[in-house]
């Protein structure tokens, strides 16, 4: 096939670069390294017993040799009850990408705006369904600007996606700021993955059924802790999901998605453990992180905090960069998110560390003042 200058004909460009991925090590050596994980952002509190056995169940009884679902009616039946929603207003499929994806391919092409900083993934989703995709950045640190804000900077959009909390800034979404956006915009995706991992953060998904133009995206991944099995699910007007469902293809729909359909009900309580949990969690994570030399912290509302480092000419640091700390970090078994490469983030200073359990958060900060300090 003709190349020219390595680039192969016919290819088109790439609306935005994924930032660096962690490396995943090998299954077999998973098991025996023994590193903490701060990169993540999944339930502190783990995956509950009871989803972890009924997993083993179905494989045991040979659920793997049948075709999912693809329509997922016993998860669907079960978000309906929990939400109070008709059936026919939930859309199960894999990953929140996956379902960005899936709302941004159903409609007419036109200029998408996504929240920035963000994850590159959003603007793939939207991209690579042939919209045009601008950024939406505060021209006053990392609050998400309302539609006229944002067009007094030049920021013109006929769509957009958002977070509720955002990645990596940990901030809670304002209902007058997502309201200003739907009175504004053809269609919004809210991307709420970790919405149950917050301090007091409440759901759009109520605004559903009276804003046809509003697409909230949710996961059972983060919540329940189990990153390794993408499910996600769309909630939004039935009229809004028939149209989805018209050019959405469902063949990623996971199996775990009917074998664990109905504990999402039954393990409310492990839900309210966590928010307990992380209602002092959250904040103690924060203050001891400040307190820190050289680490700055942005306040978060979300069960992960974004930091940068910065070593200034008149302190001793064990270290001199972000890049050199996550290294140490990492030959001292703890793994954190470098934040170089996300759009919205300029330079290679921001870092993102989640919040864990406490045993495990006094180890990183142990680590930390020793790495950065030494003592």
């Amino acid at each position: 096939m003709a190349q020219e200058t390595g680039t192969l004909f016919g290819v088109r460009d790439c609306v935005t670069a994924l930032p660096e991925q962690l490396l995943s090590p090998p299954y077999e050596l998973r098991t025996e390294m023994n590193w903490i994980d701060f990169s993540g952002t999944a339930n502190p509190l783990g995956t509950p017993p009871s989803f972890l056995q009924a997993m083993k169940n179905a494989l045991e009884a040979g659920e793997l040799n049948y075709t999912p679902d693809r329509e997922a009616h016993a998860l669907r039946s079960v978000l309906a009850r929990r939400f109070g929603l008709p059936v026919n207003s939930f859309l199960v499929g894999s990953t929140v990408c996956d379902m960005i994806r899936a709302v941004a391919q159903t409609y007419q092409p036109c200029t998408v705006g996504v929240t920035v900083p963000g994850p590159a993934e959003y603007a793939l989703a939207a991209g690579n369904a042939g919209h045009r995709v601008v950024d939406i950045a505060s021209p006053g640190g990392f609050v998400l600007p309302d539609p006229a804000t944002a067009e007094r900077n030049g920021i013109f959009f006929d769509a957009a996606v958002l977070a509720n909390p955002s990645y990596p800034t940990s901030r809670l979404l304002p209902e007058p700021t997502l309201l200003a956006y739907l009175q504004a915009c053809t269609w919004v995706v809210v991307d709420e993955r970790s919405i149950e991992l917050t301090l007091g953060g409440q759901s759009m998904i109520p605004l559903v059924h009276e804003y046809r133009n509003l697409v909230v995206v949710r996961s059972l991944c983060e919540p329940f802790a189990m990153p390794g099995i993408p499910i996600s699910y769309c909630v939004a007007h039935p009229d809004t999901i028939a149209q989805i469902t018209r050019f959405y293809d469902s063949s990623g729909v996971p199996m775990f998605a009917e074998v664990l359909g109905e504990l999402t009900l039954a393990e409310k309580e492990h839900l309210e453990r966590t928010r307990d949990f992380l209602d002092t969690e959250i904040p103690w994570m924060q203050c001891m992180l400040n307190l820190i030399p050289g680490i700055s912290i942005f306040p978060a509302e979300a069960n992960y905090v974004m930091c940068t480092f910065d070593h200034s000419p008149d302190m001793t640091l064990g270290v001199s960069s972000t890049e050199e700390l996550a290294s140490r970090l990492q030959l001292a078994g703890f793994l954190i998110r470098k934040l170089e490469g996300t759009p919205g983030l300029d330079d290679g200073r921001y870092f993102c560390v989640a919040v864990r359990t406490r045993e495990d958060n006094e180890k990183l900060i142990t680590a930390l003042r020793e790495i950065i300090v030494g003592r």
